[in-house]
């Protein structure tokens, strides 16, 4: 198994500008979500980011008892995303706000979600992919910063 150095965030790093921070969740297509609540729960996903209404969009595929169901009308969550290039070189992105379900998914959040997302085989799941439930979320209302090495 490959170990990271240890990294130490100083005064250095830079927080990154709106765009930017658009551009990243664009090009990124991946991160880890965590839903808060009485029993966190923290699972990779894979994402698309709408910046016109400053949003990700997720399918999240479960089964019987997973981590994604049932989710309330309105699941607190935080998504991270992040490449870590070297010690030095590194970019972090934490989106906080509600995970909502999008109950018809409309053509513009199937194709955000298409061409953003990073693809995931199927064998992920210990699961037969005919036992896999697809549901549609957003993460809404989101407070997002971004930091990057200088």
């Amino acid at each position: 198994m490959s170990r990271s150095p240890p990294h130490t965030v100083s005064g250095s790093d830079v927080q990154m500008s709106a765009e930017e921070v658009a551009a990243y969740l664009q090009s990124r297509g991946d991160g880890v979500l965590t839903l808060r609540g009485d029993d966190p729960q923290s699972f990779p996903v894979s994402f698309g980011y709408d910046a016109a209404e400053s949003r990700c969009v997720f399918q999240l595929l479960s089964t019987p008892g997973s981590a994604t169901r049932p989710l309330g009308d309105s699941t607190p969550a935080t998504l991270v995303a992040y490449d870590v290039d070297s010690p030095d070189e590194w970019t972090s992105v934490v989106a906080d706000g509600r995970l909502v379900e999008i109950p018809e998914p409309d053509a513009d959040d199937r194709r955000t979600y298409v061409e953003q997302a990073t693809a995931v085989g199927m064998s992920v799941f210990d699961a037969d992919p005919a036992d896999l439930d697809a549901a549609w979320y957003e993460l809404r209302d989101a407070d997002i910063s971004g930091r990057q090495s200088p």
